[in-house]
């Protein structure tokens, strides 16, 4: 009976909807969290089984963390210390800006503090701080030969990908003294557990150690706040005594600058330059002051004396009244002449009124007056010849003068670049001696602090206590974690398990994947079943009775329609040659082949199996016979007839043909005119032919026979076989002409496919059936 290839639709009979397999098509693309959710309960106890394997050690190793025990001590930053006495400290006080705290900070996690406390509290002796001796690993000579090994294979290569691959080198050993390289050790082991955090809008800061030892902890933290004041202390002390030894040393210099530059160095200047002070200024300034004032006198007395001998020498001897205003210098002589003069004068004039001017009343006062003219003009050239005299010597006096202040002058700028250096020789010595006097001050000052002693910048507040508790590990907490990670590992896992299988697992994805309808879903045989000794531990007729291999092989037939009733004709045809072939080897065909002959033989039918695989025939074996003499291949070799290749299995009433002698190129012997007259007298005897054939993957052989099949059975193993492997031996038998007319999923896990069909597990305490499943 032919029937046509077909795909059964969605919802079709005989197929559940709803179903809740991995998705396919267009929605696969879609994130479905209820699918989700269900395929991890699914794998519940495989992520549990992980979670439980991977956090058992976690929870181990962490049993076996030693606790940690933290200690804090909190010093407060306090630039204002009481003073014993109001000297002014060599270093400034710290600020109380934010900057200032960080930078204590930066101090607080110094390596330079971090050696103060270790030598303090000799952390080389602790148990928690010694040196373990490095070990190599079991891998490390691996790591050694394999890094030789690229390092020569690098060389071999161009520059640069040689430079790529050469591998970086080895860091280098420490060098330096062996208590360096020790010290430097125990300073970062020591920094890894030392924590300073300044306070929020404070001047606090904490200062906490974690140690395995809580004793340990509470010392070190308060070693390491003694440490930083001692710190402060020194700095303070060692920059009060620099400050002291500067300033002695600077004394013996300022004394002597003092010396070159004091009061004798100024009296010196003045006994050399000369210079002998005044009342009140020097006595060159006095004299040109005296010179200035002489000057100015003889100046007025010769512009008087040159007035007066300018009016003398216009005075004319016969006039006598030229002389009326002429400055005679109070000479009684000139004057008294003058006065007679004018006596004589007047009484001329009042005799000439009165007798006129020939009169010889006139002769005598006349002459007198001549005379007295002569003298007057005589005692004037007398005063005039005295006056040219006056403002001769007068003349000579200035120039004198003049040059006596010339050279005052010239001595004066001399004296005034004298008493500039003077001045400044003077203002040296003032401050050579304030500075010395101020050296002497401070450095008693100085003394008088070294021997006080100094008040740090810090105080403490509050001091390391022995802690009662440790901080760390949390050990719940850590198994917590551990669990979460864990869990998430193990769930991880699980996706990229379901993820990662790429067979097929529902009848709706061999509908969707394989585009074939799913005519028949046979379950995996027990193990218990497969396990006795005996025929029955590899013969799967033994399920004929009964249980879902046999339910489902029933199930199959049919679907299949090869389960004739009385009311049925037999069709004109004859008998209908079914192949059953996969497309890679070990997917159950061999064992479903024989199954389906021997369920259709219980049934009535006519059946005879022929072993197609002559690489590796099975067929024998399964139905518990030896391997008959003559076979498939010798029958078709001419080498044996067909009543002497076909063999009845009295138990089961199927007739088998076994695949034979081994040839070499088994394909001719498949593709030849005798395997076709074989199938054609083969339908005539029997109702339906079986043939198993080899995987369509593996070998050509089930191609050859796919257009001699009326239907083909395509065998897919349940959740093993790729759907693309299985797609690609669909499409091979298809281009050769073979009518498929559905797949088989075999090797089914039951219960694992009833998940995926319907989502849930059957009731517990019943059995399962397979008629539940398709």
């Amino acid at each position: 009976m032919e029937a046509p290839e077909h795909r059964l639709p969605s919802g079709a009979a005989g197929f559940a909807s709803g179903l809740v397999a991995p998705p396919v098509g267009s929605g696969a693309d879609k994130v479905d969290v209820k699918r989700l959710a269900q395929t991890l309960w699914r794998q519940k106890w495989l992520i549990l089984g992980i979670t439980a394997v991977l956090w058992l050690p976690a929870v181990l190793l962490i049993n076996s963390m030693t606790p940690l025990y933290s200690a804090s001590t909190v010093v407060v930053i306090d630039p204002h210390p009481n003073r014993v006495i109001n000297i002014p400290s060599v270093s400034e006080p710290m600020g109380i800006y934010q900057d200032t705290v960080n930078t204590e900070v930066e101090i607080l996690r110094s390596r330079d503090l971090a050696r103060r406390v270790v030598e303090a509290l000799n952390l080389g002796q602790e148990p928690e701080y010694a040196a373990t001796a490095a070990k190599p690993g079991p891998l490390t000579p691996l790591l050694e030969d394999g890094r030789d090994l690229l390092i020569d294979v690098a060389g071999a290569l161009p520059e640069p990908l040689s430079a790529m691959l050469t591998p970086p080198p080895r860091p280098a050993a420490p060098t330096g003294d062996a208590a360096e390289v020790e010290s430097a050790r125990l300073i970062d082991a020591f920094q890894k557990n030392l924590r300073v955090s300044p306070g929020v809008q404070s001047r606090a800061i904490r200062i906490t150690v974690e140690a395995k030892d809580p004793q340990l902890a509470a010392r070190a933290a308060n070693a390491v706040a003694d440490a930083y004041i001692a710190i402060q202390v020194e700095a303070k002390r060692n920059a009060t005594q620099r400050a002291s030894e500067w300033l002695q040393s600077r004394l013996d210099e300022l004394r002597q600058d003092m010396t070159a530059t004091g009061r004798a160095a100024i009296d010196a200047m003045r006994s050399e330059t000369g210079m002998v002070k005044g009342r009140d200024a020097p006595l060159v300034n006095e004299e040109m002051s005296a010179l200035n004032a002489q000057l100015a006198e003889a100046r007025t007395a010769h512009a008087n004396a040159q007035a007066r001998l300018r009016q003398l020498q216009a005075v004319r001897p016969g006039n006598p009244e030229s002389l009326t205003g002429a400055d005679i210098g109070g000479d009684p002589l000139i004057t008294g002449l003058r006065q007679r003069q004018a006596a004589l004068s007047a009484q001329l004039a009042e005799l000439r009124a009165q007798y006129g001017d020939r009169h010889p009343a006139l002769t005598r006062p006349a002459a007198e007056l001549r005379d007295l003219n002569a003298s007057l003009a005589t005692e004037v050239d007398r005063v005039v010849r005295g006056l040219r005299g006056e403002v001769e010597q007068q003349v000579a006096k200035i120039q004198d003068l003049s040059r006596r202040l010339e050279g005052l002058r010239t001595e004066s700028f001399d004296t005034l670049q004298a008493d500039v250096r003077l001045r400044e020789l003077q203002r040296q010595a003032d401050a050579s001696d304030d500075n010395y006097r101020r050296a002497v001050t401070r450095l008693k000052e100085t003394q008088v602090l070294q021997a006080l002693e100094m008040t740090p910048d810090v105080r403490v507040v509050s001091s390391a206590s022995v802690p009662t508790g440790p901080v760390g590990p949390g050990k719940t907490v850590l198994a917590g974690l551990a669990a979460v990670v864990c869990g998430a590992i193990a769930t991880g896992i699980a996706l990229v398990r379901t993820m990662g299988q790429r067979g097929v697992y529902s009848s709706h994805q061999v509908e969707a994947l394989l585009g074939l309808p799913a005519v028949g879903i046979v379950p995996l045989l027990g193990r218990a079943k497969r396990g006795r000794s005996g025929e029955a531990a590899r013969d799967p007729y033994a399920e004929t009775g009964g249980g879902d291999f046999a339910e489902a092989v029933w199930r199959l037939c049919a679907r299949l329609r090869l389960v004739r009733t009385g009311a049925e004709t037999a069709t004109a045809k004859g008998g209908e040659v079914i192949m059953l072939t996969s497309s890679v080897a070990g997917e159950g065909k061999t064992t479903m082949a024989v199954a389906l002959s021997a369920f259709l033989a219980e049934a009535g039918r006519r059946v005879v199996v022929v072993d197609c695989d002559t690489r590796r025939p099975n067929v024998h074996r399964l139905l518990g016979n030896g391997r008959p003499p003559k076979g498939l291949t010798d029958l078709l070799d001419g080498d044996a007839t067909l009543d002497q290749v076909v063999h009845l299995d009295e138990r089961r009433r199927v007739a088998v043909i076994a695949a034979g002698r081994p040839v070499d190129r088994p394909q001719t012997l498949l593709g030849s005119q005798a395997m076709l007259s074989l199938l054609v007298e083969l339908s005539e005897r029997y109702d339906v032919i079986v043939l198993d054939t080899p995987p369509v993957l593996s070998v050509s052989d089930a191609l050859i026979l796919a257009p001699l099949a009326d239907r083909i059975l395509y065998v897919v193993r349940w959740a093993r076989t790729a759907s693309s492997l299985a797609g690609a031996g669909i499409k091979q038998v298809r281009q050769v002409g073979g009518r498929v007319s559905g797949a088989v999923l075999s090797m089914v896990n039951a219960r694992e496919h009833a998940n995926l069909e319907y989502g849930a597990r059957p009731p517990s305490g019943r059995s399962y059936r397979l008629r539940r499943i398709a």
